[in-house]
């Protein structure tokens, strides 16, 4: 009977180990997700701002040549 004992506690150990590896698991994946989540909003707003930086880009005045002398001449 001892042996049978320590086998079912064996059994036992090694399944609350499984246990708390799947929640671990489990949790692992969730904060992955919510990761990817927020990278995803991440790059839809850099790819907002880039398209706002070239728009406003476009609107500069062009620079004059860079011989041309300043009106105060």
């Amino acid at each position: 009977m001892g042996q049978e004992n320590q086998l079912q506690q064996q059994v036992v150990e090694l399944q609350t180990q499984v246990a708390f590896q799947e929640q671990a698991m489990a949790d692992l994946s969730e904060a992955l997700a919510a990761q990817q989540r927020d990278l995803a909003a991440i790059q839809r707003e850099w790819a907002a701002v880039k398209a706002q930086y070239v728009s406003l880009r476009e609107q500069l005045p062009a620079s004059p040549p860079a011989d041309e002398k300043p009106p105060h001449y």
